[in-house]
């Protein structure tokens, strides 16, 4: 059986040509010139195949490859991007991290095309990928760099490219290329520090030597410094996830008393596995999970330089040597990355007896960092952080993130910058004003960060001091219309959060935020994106996939929250998902809603919605109501057409149920 293409193309000239090459070769071939038909045509039914050209109106190619990796029925489909725009290394590596192995770009020969084709469907004929057993992950070649204090060049062989990491005394100080920017200069220029004519002189004239960009005036020294910091951290977190590579060793030795300030190592491999462990962390749980564990005597030498949880911080402070690691885990608390890290580094150890942990010895040991503070129970009645605190000063005026909108309370009085709403008792108030301070706040505003000084460090100790705010003992103590801003809170924090952690959605991101035109022909705003979120979400309603369908509608919500129509459809995805079933809370929620957006826009799709909510509920009179305001909005409306059916069916059947009672 011919084996079924979808090529997604707007130019139409081209797709023809590509459409008859394919067929000549036997494929069966399906063409759409636009995101949201590609969508609709994969969601019908999945090809063998996706062509896919990245710049699409409607749905970004990306955004259309991520789609396709949430949902189970198209997680496996592979796809070829075909693209003329989005050129170069680190729009590769960005598609790489989401299964692409073939990125063709334009102009480009059929036979390369056709090459890529058959290579997919036969993945015996493609290049050898290189063994197992001669390569082996970053996180072990930096393991065996840190720990022998190796100083010299590691030359790393990847099967695309080859990158050349510079150590000394065992620490990173050097990289290039990078493994999301190209290099140093292209990691600035992406952040808006130097034009693209000051990243072409650093690459050219002044022969990438970092110091050149302070004498032409682009940053200040400890300027530089830290921005060298950043890239090297930013690199190397994304090199944890790379596959495994061939090392060459080249040692250039250096004196041992020469000292830098680089990289804080041990907390880099913390991170790195934090976010790339995978099932590498589990299958270790799983391994040793009878073993005892014990702290070994690098211990001492590595722990002040990591930033632990406070679960972290109980997990470890329970190691000594005399209990066996499956007595110490908890359902709540995964220790995977944090033991990878402890016995990466030789801090901790597994044994078959109990064995005591080693102690500092010799070390003058002052403090430990990361040990858990004695609790002592104090009577007094806990207060609730206000968000302005979250963000420095300086950053709150020169950003606008928690400014006037963050330091009114919801009764309209104004609070001095700086000063704590909770100083009131009322959780309740301080919940609607930190929702108060979010409205109309970019993903950067909602941390207070700006996108020329964003690091990943700062994004994560400001997410996690948002979420760690409203645990469940703070909703415990709310209820209704706050119940759910705090859900809207963390729907909107986590959105941000997930949009500037991912390599491809950050990039998109900042390509929208960022410029007038985002390459699509459309203008790059918030209400595009609401739109572009919200066609997704509604496709993901037509096939059932009620999780993909509220992640995107709620994009969609944030990104435009005075549409109506996108928060009723948010509200039955939330309403249909077998998950809420038993979930009186969030059935309430989606009711909430649907009554919202009626008050925002009255449309004819979310009378239907609370029309088939109060059928449900048993309210048929009322349900009957809905369902003719929906027809009389549009008289073809089908779910309002099915409802009354639904409710004469359900009539005649009581009423026979009646007759036979009557008659009996």
């Amino acid at each position: 059986m011919a084996k079924r293409i979808l090529l997604t193309e707007a130019n139409q000239q081209l797709a023809t040509a590509i459409i008859e090459r394919l067929k000549q070769q036997g494929f069966n071939v399906q063409h759409a010139s636009d995101g949201i038909t590609a969508l609709r045509a994969i969601a019908a039914e999945p090809p063998d195949l996706l062509l896919l050209e990245l710049k699409l109106t409607g749905l970004h190619g990306i955004e259309l490859i991520k789609k396709l990796r949430q949902s189970p029925r198209t997680s496996k489909l592979p796809v070829i991007v075909l693209t003329g725009f989005y050129k170069g290394e680190k729009f590769q590596t960005a598609a790489k991290a989401l299964g692409i192995r073939h990125y063709l770009e334009k102009p480009l020969k059929a036979s390369v095309l056709m090459s890529a084709i058959h290579q997919t469907f036969s993945p015996t004929t493609s290049t050898p990928a290189v063994s197992a057993g001669e390569a082996r992950p970053f996180a072990q070649q930096l393991r065996t760099a840190f720990l022998k204090r190796f100083s010299g060049l590691l030359t790393l062989k990847y099967p695309d490219t080859v990158r050349l990491l510079t150590f000394i005394n065992g620490a990173p100080v050097a990289l290039r290329p990078g493994f999301k920017s190209r290099d140093f200069g292209d990691f600035l220029c992406n952040r808006g520090q130097i034009t693209l004519d000051e990243y072409n002189y650093f690459t050219t004239t002044a022969t990438y030597r970092h110091d050149s960009l302070v004498q032409i005036g682009c940053l200040q020294y400890n300027d530089l410094l830290q921005a060298e910091m950043d890239y090297l951290n930013q690199e190397l977190l994304c090199a944890f996830g790379s596959g495994p590579a061939l090392a060459h060793w080249k040692a250039i030795p250096a004196p041992e008393s020469l000292q830098l300030i680089t990289l804080n190592v041990p907390q880099l491999f913390y991170e790195g596995f934090h976010k790339h462990a995978g099932k590498t962390g589990t299958q270790l749980l799983q391994t040793f999970k009878d073993k005892f564990i014990l702290l070994d005597s690098n211990y001492y030498r590595h722990i002040n330089f990591l930033r632990l949880n406070e679960a972290e911080k109980h997990f470890v402070q329970k190691i000594d040597g005399q209990c066996k690691l499956g007595t110490l885990l908890d359902d709540d608390f995964d220790p995977g990355p944090l033991l990878l890290t402890l016995t990466g580094l030789n801090m901790a150890r597994f044994a078959a007896v109990a064995t005591p942990s080693a102690d500092p010895g010799n070390l003058p040991l002052r403090a430990l960092f990361n040990a858990v503070e004695e609790e002592v129970e104090v009577v007094i009645e806990e207060t609730f952080e206000s968000f302005t605190d979250l963000v420095d000063d300086s950053e709150v005026d020169a950003e606008g993130s928690a400014t006037a909108a963050a330091s009114e309370s919801s009764s309209g009085q104004s609070m001095p910058a700086g000063v704590k709403p909770a100083q009131t008792d009322d959780l309740s108030q301080e919940v609607r004003l930190i929702a108060k301070s979010l409205e109309d706040k970019n993903h950067y505003e909602v941390f207070g960060i700006k996108p020329a000084k964003f690091s990943i460090e700062r994004l994560k100790e400001r997410y996690f001091a948002i979420t760690r705010k409203f645990g469940p003992e703070v909703l415990m103590q709310l209820g209704g219309e706050d119940a759910v801003l705090v859900e809207e809170i963390l729907s909107k924090v986590a959105t941000a959060y997930d949009t500037l952690t991912d390599v491809v959605k950050k990039e998109r991101y900042d390509e929208m935020y960022g410029a007038d035109k985002i390459g699509l022909g459309h203008k790059g705003d918030d209400r595009f994106q609401a739109q572009v979120q919200a066609e997704s979400g509604k496709v993901f309603l037509e096939m059932e996939e009620w999780d993909n369908a509220e992640k995107s509608l709620q994009d969609a919500v944030n990104a435009d929250s005075n549409n109506g129509d996108y928060l009723a459809n948010l509200a039955w995805a939330i309403y249909r998902n077998p998950k809420y079933s038993a979930s009186q809370a969030m059935l309430n929620k989606a009711k909430q809603m649907i009554n919202k957006s009626i008050t925002m826009e009255r449309t004819s799709l979310a009378f239907a919605y609370k029309g088939w909510m109060l059928f449900e509920a048993g309210q048929e009179s009322m349900a009957e109501a809905e369902f003719n305001k929906a027809l009389k909005l549009d008289a073809r409306q089908t779910m309002a057409r099915k409802g009354l059916r639904s409710l004469k069916e359900q009539q005649d059947q009581q009423k026979k149920g009646l007759f036979k009672r009557m008659f009996r």
